[in-house]
């Protein structure tokens, strides 16, 4: 008599793929995680989208850490039949987010004219006072 459990197929699996019955694959290993749907941190959603699909990347891509691994036995069906798992074609495409292109602020040209025409007419402004100053206090 065995006491090994016979590894489920992927057609299997992917029968499981809603929120009344959703079951994951991850590391060669199953888990029906139904009853954790509402209790995940980052929403069923995650869960959800995980489906029929082999998640071990998605999950490691988070970087799980021990708890939930271990939470992770609760929730375990049996083995996976990795030579059932469809090819690439037939998994979900994976999401990826592109950055808005932001332009840079509009500046005032003239804006930068001034600035250095101020720089230039100070210091000359300044000596003329401090000249004008100087003769203005000699005549007293």
């Amino acid at each position: 008599m065995s006491t090994e459990a016979k590894a489920i197929a992927f057609e299997e699996v992917s029968k499981h793929n809603h929120k009344d019955d959703c079951w994951i694959i991850i590391a060669g290993k199953v888990y029906n995680v139904t009853p954790f749907l509402d209790d995940h941190p980052g929403g069923d959603e995650v869960l959800l989208t995980a489906t029929e699909k082999d998640a071990t990347e998605d999950f490691d891509g988070v970087g799980h850490g021990d708890a939930a691994r271990r939470m992770m036995n609760d929730y375990y069906v049996g083995d996976f039949d990795g030579s059932t798992l469809p090819g690439k074609d037939l998994t979900r495409p994976k999401v990826q987010f592109k950055l808005p292109v932001v332009a840079p602020p509009k500046t005032n040209k003239n804006n930068g004219a001034s600035f250095n025409f101020l720089w230039l007419v100070m210091p000359l402004l300044i000596l003329g006072l401090a000249f004008a100053l100087h003769n203005f206090a000699k005549k007293d």
